[in-house]
């Protein structure tokens, strides 16, 4: 078991975010070949608040509006990094498809979202 913050998660989801960030941007990728691309926090805020994967008080534990620190198995964190990277990597994502985002916070449908552990 590992104590850790938002700040942690936050890290995981920008490494999560850099290696896709050129595709959502719509920037070739040899235009981005010689060149590192840092995300914006806004593109973290936009990915927190959009991804599916994650119920609503997680996403508050992220952005640091619930307690300063989790205690996170090592499961817990693998299966967050999938849900980051299956999240970069969704054509929604990429394009910017946002249309579905006014149902993410219904029950029904985000019932098997990671949660936090304690």
């Amino acid at each position: 078991m590992t104590s850790i913050t938002g700040d942690y998660l936050v890290n995981i989801i920008e490494r999560s975010i850099n290696t896709t960030i050129y595709l959502r941007r719509n920037i070739s990728v040899e235009s981005v070949a010689n060149e590192t691309i840092a995300v914006t926090d806004e593109e973290i805020v936009d990915f927190i608040v959009s991804i599916p994967y994650f119920d609503a008080k997680l996403k508050d534990f992220i952005v640091g509006n619930e307690s300063d620190q989790t205690i996170i198995s090592q499961n817990w964190e693998n299966e967050f990094i999938k849900k980051c990277i299956a999240w970069a990597t969704n054509e929604d994502w990429l394009q910017n498809n946002i249309s579905f985002v006014k149902n993410i916070y219904k029950p029904e449908i985000n019932k098997n979202a990671l949660t936090l552990p304690y």
